[in-house]
């Protein structure tokens, strides 16, 4: 009897983004193509790594009553989405030799582990709010899909991305996406919820909740509601405008 076919972490959330991007892109029914939510190339099956959106260091230090509890394995407590490990190169030149993957471990999942294991002992660094804002946004694509990603604040969120030292698009977020909050008790990742547990995502905003520490993405759409794609004349103001542009080759 032959053995059962069972599918990888990596090709489940693949088949599950391509279902979700089909709906935004339908040529891609004819390829074998996805689109990084990062940095916005269409690439295949193999130029993709699973993310871990809370790094693996910083999962052994979650309650030891949350590690052994079989309702919340690692790859719940930590949330997946697939990013890509191409090189990133502009005009042919390279500027970073890995992909959006690498990217995010190199510059963020340091300080993402630090304020989830000692906020109050963490004095927060621009760059610890700009890790807060990535790790938002990404948990924002994986629960609501690409939606977040092509909207207007997705690309907001996606030229930040890369910028991991400063803020350079200061002058389009307000004060509000500058703070990280401490929480006091200890939960994984929850987009668009409030203290009570409600869903909390007005015009402008949206909460995440990451283990001890709570930070707000700038959204232009409210995620959760329809998008018109059939009507030829939509006006702006309630039209979806996807922005696939990237400036890597």
């Amino acid at each position: 009897m032959p053995e059962l076919l069972i599918a990888s972490n990596k090709e489940k959330l693949w088949h599950k983004m391509r279902r979700d991007l089909l709906g935004f892109v339908p040529e891609i029914a004819g390829n074998r193509l996805l689109m990084c939510c990062a940095c916005g190339r269409f690439l295949p099956y193999d130029c993709f790594d699973v993310e871990h959106l809370i790094p693996r260091q910083a999962l052994r230090h979650d309650p030891a009553n949350v590690r052994v509890n079989p309702a919340t394995p690692a790859n719940i407590r930590s949330g997946n989405l697939l990013l890509c490990r191409m090189r990133l190169r502009i005009k042919g030149n390279t500027i970073y030799g890995n992909g959006c993957n690498s990217w995010k471990g190199r510059f963020y999942d340091h300080h993402i582990a630090e304020m989830t294991r000692a906020f109050d002992r963490t004095t927060p660094t621009d760059t610890h709010i700009i890790a807060a804002l990535s790790l938002a946004y990404l948990a924002m694509v994986a629960e609501f899909g690409y939606v977040v990603a092509l909207m207007r604040s997705g690309l907001l969120m996606r030229e930040q991305f890369f910028r991991p030292y400063s803020f350079t698009v200061t002058y389009r977020l307000g004060a509000k996406f500058f703070l990280v909050v401490e929480c006091r008790t200890w939960g994984i990742i929850r987009c668009g919820t409030s203290r009570s547990g409600s869903v909390s995502i007005d015009p402008e905003l949206a909460t995440v909740v990451a283990r001890n520490f709570v930070v707000m993405v700038p959204i232009s759409h409210d995620p959760r509601q329809p998008i018109v794609k059939h009507l030829k004349i939509v006006p702006s103001k309630y039209k979806l405008r996807p922005n696939f542009g990237t400036v890597f080759d």
